[in-house]
């Protein structure tokens, strides 16, 4: 409660050490959607202090537009003025949205994540926040359809998988 800057380090160290671990990706992924939306500040950690190397990628949803822009009816021509660190702030926003989505779509393909709920929900959210409401209603119908046909104990149980 309150300290999301050491919850996002202790997040990414997890998803570093273990990628497919559902709960650490989804938890990571509401946080950075969390910033998205400015609902809490994060700062990010400094370089030195991590010890866990990603690698660089590149934009996954440069296609994507963002709230403001789907929701503004101002001209093309009139571009209003934005300071440097309100430029800043607002890419570094789209940055976490975009790295939210790329995470997720990847959890829900992957073998460990497609019936993850969670993390179908979560993915919801990302699209809704992209303006892209058609796929939120398919993945917000795929979690109904998941929570309806959810067994009482996890397949793992009966062996052999």
């Amino acid at each position: 409660l309150g300290n999301s800057e050491s919850a996002s380090e202790e997040f990414e160290k997890a998803v570093g050490w273990f990628p497919d671990h559902n709960a650490a990706t989804v938890d990571l992924c509401n946080m950075l959607l969390d910033y998205y939306c400015q609902k809490t500040p994060v700062s990010e950690p400094a370089a030195e202090s991590s010890t866990i190397e990603t690698p660089k990628s590149k934009p996954l949803l440069a296609k994507l537009p963002t709230r403001e822009s789907a929701q503004t009816d101002a001209p093309k021509n009139s571009k209003p003025h934005r300071t440097v660190e309100e430029s800043e702030n607002l890419l570094s926003r789209l940055a976490a949205r975009g790295r939210a989505y790329g995470l997720l779509s990847m959890l829900t393909k992957s073998g460990r994540g497609w019936d993850d709920s969670d993390a179908w929900f979560a993915l919801a959210r990302a699209y809704e926040e992209s303006g892209e409401e058609e796929k939120a209603k398919e993945a917000l119908w795929w979690v109904v359809e998941l929570e309806e046909t959810r067994p009482v104990r996890d397949w793992s149980c009966a062996g052999g998988f």
